[in-house]
């Protein structure tokens, strides 16, 4: 796969190239998603953009903590106005969810008039954000500087010495994330485990040919455990919306379906977070380094690193 190491170069360039050919694809997504943008080319260039964050994240050690401050900030600014555009489309498919899952509890002409100024405010949005075309200038601009700079980072040939404290890091943090949701499940808590459990999928995900019978579960079990995070916040989105901005008298009742299904939600993520954090991060990471070791003995001498 395009978004995995080969044994054919140094970890850290192969890392480089996968994070050049996501921003070209990102790129590409802003350039060929015609006029205004289509909702599947923003999902696409805001996919791409959280890969190459995830990336930086790997290359952290090499990049040094300036350049890797600019290059994160750089791609986390151009991504906010395609999250602008895309939270207000998923606003309309929550509802549309959470309509289909209580069907028989829910008053269907309060979710048809609530579903309206949904898209009445989805249409602002995109209106605002995409149409003039002005605002994807500089998302441009920004993803293009970060593929230009990447031929002056020092990756060099290096190998776990660099990805192996990235992956840790990461690793860390989503535990410590998970541990604070588990103590306090606010928002605020289960959105920060929610963005580090999409990292730290990302990363396993190119590192997968070190062990693919092993790492490839582990990709599942993050994958798994971000769909519930990431639904569960789109509910809480929902949830806020209604409550400051809609004018409508039909917010009320849906309040409770929302809530009981964000429970039912955290639930089955709490009950995942042991699971992909059962080990402590140095463990860990320890781990991945005799995969790691495994791997290089099997490739070419010329890639060793």
């Amino acid at each position: 796969m395009a978004d995995q190491l080969r044994d054919t170069e140094s970890g850290t360039r192969g890392v480089r190239r996968i994070l050049r050919k996501q921003t070209d694809k990102a790129v590409e997504a802003l350039e060929e998603g015609g006029r205004p943008l289509s909702d599947e080319a923003v999902h696409t260039a805001r996919k791409q953009m959280k890969k190459v964050r995830a990336g930086l994240r790997l290359l952290c050690e090499t990049l040094g903590t300036r350049a890797y401050d600019q290059e994160n900030g750089c791609v986390r600014d151009a991504a906010r106005p395609l999250t602008e555009v895309r939270d207000a489309g998923v606003l309309v498919n929550t509802l549309g969810k959470l309509a289909d899952r209580f069907r028989d509890e829910i008053d269907r002409g309060a979710v048809s008039r609530l579903r309206q100024e949904l898209l009445d405010h989805q249409r602002e949005v995109r209106r605002s954000v995409l149409e003039d075309g002005t605002s994807l200038a500089p998302v441009k601009l920004a993803l293009e500087g970060v593929r230009e700079r990447s031929g002056e980072w020092p990756v060099g040939k290096k190998g776990w010495a660099v990805l192996g404290p990235g992956l840790r890091r990461t690793y860390k943090r989503g535990r410590d994330a998970f541990e604070a949701a588990r103590q306090v499940p606010s928002t605020e808590n289960l959105h920060e485990w929610r963005k580090q459990v999409k990292y730290l999928w990302h990363q396993l995900r190119t590192l997968v040919p070190l062990r693919p019978d092993v790492i490839g579960k582990l990709v599942e079990q993050a994958h798994t455990l971000g769909e519930h995070l990431g639904d569960d916040h789109d509910l809480a989105v929902l949830r806020e919306k209604l409550e400051g901005e809609l004018a409508s008298d039909d917010r009320a009742p849906l309040f409770e379906l929302i809530d009981r299904r964000r429970a039912e939600l955290q639930e089955q993520a709490l009950a995942l977070g042991p699971l992909l954090y059962a080990e402590k991060p140095g463990t860990f990471a320890e781990r991945f380094k005799s995969y790691w070791r495994g791997w290089r003995d099997r490739a070419p001498a010329a890639a060793h690193a």
